[in-house]
């Protein structure tokens, strides 16, 4: 029997797997606080709170989220399920004996399965947890993380520190020996890794570092950052950092990217291991400067403290004292001081509100920004009553509203974006069923529609259980 055909004219979505939210969106989930709007400090802490959250990271062999629950000095884990549902609890703790347990090292000396105000934390290719454990001036790599035991998990290096023990802050030296307090920290495909240093104004390089001694405390590979006098000194230019470098970021084309939080820009250096020199700026007209514009604007920061950039070459940048995450579409490609083309957490590019209190769409001092491994935005924030907040595609889905038919039998077609199923139901012939295509262009077959209005739902489902729906009514023509 023939079908009729209706066909719906309208712009081609398809699934993205950068997740982008668009300015103001609101995020869809929330770990470590009950809802959007609530502001609950725990003493002592629980599986589910955090304090002081700086760092989060998302393995990307298991899809489990890493939080760096600083003020608690521990790292909470989280299953790739929990990860993605509201207030759910920890698997795992690292550096704690239990949940409730606060004190740095254990209420001790430093040692392989003890934190010190852990910072930032990134994730390797091969699930590897690279921690910079700021108050012990080390850095930690944990091999397999997403599967160490809760309560006793041991970090399996050490890099910066002649031991598990030690806990001596380096000198400020062109030698490039030890750390003072790390804080920034990536990792790129090949297994360089960069820390940034905050005391000493400087970031340092340490090539093939997974193959480096289980404890070491030699030399950088390298370093960026102003050497005068024989130490590194914060400045401004395309060499130099202020007072406080802080979050990096490699992304897929080797660019190391890193935030200048007291100089108020994020920088881009296209070849760092042989070009010294950044090669763009954001939060800032030129390399020479250094200004804090009030009211913000979309091309200036306050604070930039983290930045990321997601597959599709986004870069999110933590605007922490304008209250708010900065989107900079295909970043590379920037010249420098071009404005961002998305914020999040305040309602327009010239608002930095940080008070009235926390909502879905709301952000103040956010930290270290995550990327999922379908793309969802995760994006920390620094508060005692700390939480991290997911943004992820908006599920849509769109059909006619009403469709005529003069025969039982009508292919209905439609769009949907931000969802990996459609199904329809077809009212008096049982439950939901597949739509048939891609899931951004799917189309449902009906038959039987004797009725002189028969009405279909057409439900679009995100991977993480969100759904839209639409709804047609077919009419029969007598």
């Amino acid at each position: 029997m023939r079908f009729f055909l209706v066909f719906l004219f309208a712009s081609v979505l398809t699934i993205s797997l950068s997740a982008r939210p668009k300015s103001y969106d609101s995020a869809v989930s929330i770990v470590g606080q009950p809802t959007f709007t609530s502001d609950v400090y725990h003493d002592p802490p629980t599986s589910r709170s955090l304090s002081e959250a700086e760092g989060v990271a998302i393995d990307p062999t298991s899809g489990k989220l890493f939080v760096a629950d600083s003020s608690n000095n521990r790292i909470l884990r989280f299953s790739s399920a929990s990860a993605y549902k509201n207030y759910a609890p920890a698997e795992a703790v690292f550096g704690q004996a239990d949940f409730e347990s606060v004190e740095a090292n254990r209420g001790g000396s430093p040692a392989a399965d003890s934190l010190s105000y852990p910072a930032t934390i990134t994730m390797d290719g091969s699930g590897r947890l690279w921690v910079c454990d700021y108050n012990n001036s080390r850095v930690l790599r944990f091999d397999t993380a997403a599967l160490k035991p809760s309560f006793t998990a041991a970090a399996d290096a050490v890099i910066g520190l002649g031991g598990f023990e030690a806990a001596t802050p380096a000198a400020n030296s062109d030698n490039i020996t030890g750390f003072s307090r790390p804080a920034g920290i990536a990792i790129d495909s090949s297994g360089t890794l960069w820390v940034s240093d905050p005391d000493f104004f400087r970031v340092l390089r340490f090539d093939n570092a997974t193959s480096l001694p289980t404890i070491y405390s030699g030399p950088a590979s390298g370093s960026l950052g102003k050497i005068d006098g024989g130490m590194f000194v914060s400045d401004i230019g395309n060499n130099a950092f202020g007072a406080r470098v802080w979050g990096l970021c490699v992304d897929s084309g080797g660019r190391l990217w890193v935030a200048d939080p007291s100089n108020h820009r994020v920088l881009a250096f296209f070849d760092p291991v042989t070009q010294p020199t950044a090669g763009l700026v954001l939060g800032q007209p030129d390399f020479d400067s250094n200004d804090l514009v009030s009211p913000p604007g979309p091309e200036t920061m306050n604070n930039p403290y983290y930045v990321t950039v997601a597959p599709d070459g986004t870069a999110w940048v933590s605007d922490f004292t304008n209250y708010r995450v900065l989107g900079f579409l295909e970043a590379a490609d920037k010249e420098n001081g071009d404005p961002a083309d998305i914020v999040l957490g305040q309602p327009d590019f010239v608002t930095a509100d940080g008070s009235g209190g926390y909502t879905a769409r709301k952000t103040t001092n956010p930290t270290q920004i995550a990327i999922g491994r379908e793309g969802s935005l995760f994006v920390g924030e620094y508060s005692p009553a700390s939480h991290v907040k997911r943004w992820s595609d908006p599920v849509t889905v769109s059909a006619p509203k009403a469709i005529s038919i003069k025969r039982s039998n009508v292919v209905i077609k439609g769009r949907s974006s931000g969802a990996v199923a459609v199904e329809a139901r077809i009212a008096g012939q049982g439950g939901f069923k597949p739509a048939k295509g891609p899931v951004s262009r799917w189309k449902v077959k009906a038959k039987g529609l004797e009725r002189k209005t028969t009405s279909v739902v057409v439900r679009a489902r995100a991977f993480d259980g969100r759904t839209a729906v639409a709804r047609v009514k077919v009419q029969r023509e007598n």
